[in-house]
C-alpha cells in the first residue's frame, strides 16, 4: 500500500489470558484440553444484565472486544465497521434449528433465528455506537479476515475513511464439536495445546475459538502498535507459484527475504499441512525466525485475526513469549522490524493470505 495505515487500538478475547494483556506478562495454562474455549472475560462490566441474557456467546464478544478496541485507541466514533466470522452464529443457528424438531415447526420464537445471521455482530456493534456509516460482514470461510482487511485498505485508499474498526469472531459449542468429531479430522482426548507439535494430537487438529478487533487509523499516534503495510489473498497449486508470489507481493512493498524477521504461520499439528508451510517458509526465509499461533486458540477460520494482535504486540515492544516459537534461530538477535503472517487454509489447501507488519 502506498499510504501508512497504522494499527492504534486492539483488543483480543482468547484461551489464553490476553484480555487485559495478560498474555505476555503471566503463566499460560498448560493442562489438558480437548478444544480450546475462550477465557470468559467479564460482561457485566461491559454489557447491561438484561441485554446480556439475549446474546449468546459471539455477539457478547464482538460487543466487549470492539468497546476495549475503540477505548484502546481513545475514540469513540468510527467510519466504517468491518467484521469476519468463518461460521458465524452457531449458538443461535442451533437453537433454531432445534427448536424447529422440539416443537413440530409451531410456535418459534423468532429471537434465534434472528440473530443466527452472520451479520448478527456487526450490526450489534453499529447499534451500539449509534453507527449509521459503511458496516460489511466477510463470511469467506480461512479467508474471512483478509477479506475484511482488504476492504478497510481500499476504503483507505479511496479516502473514503480515517478510522475503521475491523474485528473476527469466531464460535465453538459442545454440539458443534460432536458434529465435527464425525470427521477424522479434530483432537478428541486431552492433551496439552503446547504438545501439538511434538505428536500429541496424532495428526489431528485441536478446534479453538477468538474473538480480535482492530482500531485502524490513515495517521500515526504516539500509542500506534504497527504499521499494517499490505494484505494479500492468493489461491495457488503448486510450490513455485507460491513462491513467486510472495516475492512479488514483497517486492511490491519494496522488502527483500532478508527484511523479514519474523513469520508466523498457521501450523496446527497435522504433519502433512505444517510440513508443506514449513518448508515454504524456511526455504524462503533460511535464516528467519518461525512462529505459530493456533496452540494458543487452536484452528479455526479466522485465527489469523489473533496472530496480528500478537505480531502488533510484538512490533510495539512486548516481551516474546517462548511458547509461540515454532523454530527459532539462534543466530538472528537483531530488532524485530517486519513480520509476516502466513496463512494457509486447512480444508482448503490453495488458499493462501498475506498480512505485512512493520514497526511503528
Amino acid at each position: 500500500m502506498s499510504k501508512g495505515i497504522y494499527i492504534n487500538g486492539m483488543q483480543s478475547i482468547a484461551p489464553v489470558p490476553c484480555f487485559d494483556n495478560g498474555f505476555f506478562d503471566s503463566e499460560l495454562d498448560q493442562n489438558p484440553k480437548r478444544f480450546l474455549e475462550i477465557i470468559k472475560p467479564p460482561y457485566t462490566n461491559y454489557i447491561p444484565g438484561k441485554k446480556l441474557r439475549r446474546m449468546t456467546k459471539i455477539i457478547r464478544l464482538g460487543l466487549i472486544g470492539s468497546q476495549k478496541a475503540l477505548t484502546d485507541a481513545s475514540i469513540s466514533n468510527i467510519d466504517s465497521i468491518l467484521v469476519a466470522t468463518g461460521n458465524g452464529n452457531i449458538s443461535d443457528t442451533q437453537k433454531f434449528l432445534n427448536a424447529i424438531l422440539d416443537n413440530d415447526e409451531k410456535m418459534l420464537v423468532p429471537t434465534s433465528f434472528v440473530q443466527s445471521t452472520n451479520n448478527i455482530v456487526a450490526g450489534s456493534i453499529a447499534m451500539m455506537l449509534k453507527s449509521k456509516g459503511y458496516n460489511m460482514t466477510y463470511t469467506h470461510h480461512s479467508s474471512s479476515f483478509e477479506m475484511s482487511l482488504l476492504d478497510a485498505l481500499m476504503q483507505f485508499e479511496e479516502h473514503e475513511a480515517a478510522q475503521i474498526l475491523v474485528g473476527a469472531v469466531d464460535e465453538i459449542t459442545e454440539e458443534n464439536i460432536k458434529i465435527r468429531n464425525q470427521c477424522d479430522l479434530w483432537i478428541k482426548e486431552k492433551i496439552n495445546p503446547f504438545d501439538i507439535f511434538k505428536g500429541a494430537g496424532q495428526n489431528h487438529a485441536m478446534i479453538g475459538e477468538s474473538a480480535s478487533f482492530f482500531v485502524l487509523s490513515n495517521k500515526v499516534q504516539d500509542n500506534s502498535y504497527a504499521q499494517l503495510m499490505d494484505v494479500d489473498l492468493f489461491y495457488h497449486f503448486d510450490n513455485q507459484s507460491i513462491e513467486n508470489h510472495i516475492q512479488l507481493f514483497l517486492e511490491k512493498n519494496k522488502l527483500t527475504n532478508q527484511d523479514i524477521d519474523l513469520v508466523f504461520g498457521g501450523f496446527n499439528g497435522v504433519e502433512k499441512y505444517d510440513q508443506e508451510q514449513f518448508s515454504l517458509i524456511t526455504k524462503l526465509f533460511p535464516s528467519c525466525e518461525i512462529a505459530s499461533y493456533k496452540q494458543f486458540v487452536g484452528e479455526h477460520p479466522t485465527a489469523s485475526a489473533f496472530a496480528l494482535w500478537m505480531a502488533a504486540q510484538i512490533l510495539s515492544g512486548k516481551k516474546i513469549p517462548k511458547e509461540i516459537y515454532y523454530s527459532k534461530s539462534t543466530n538472528r538477535s537483531q530488532e524485530i522490524k517486519h513480520i509476516l503472517i502466513l496463512q494457509k487454509a486447512f480444508l482448503s489447501e490453495e488458499d493462501y493470505g498475506l498480512i505485512l507488519l512493520k514497526k511503528v
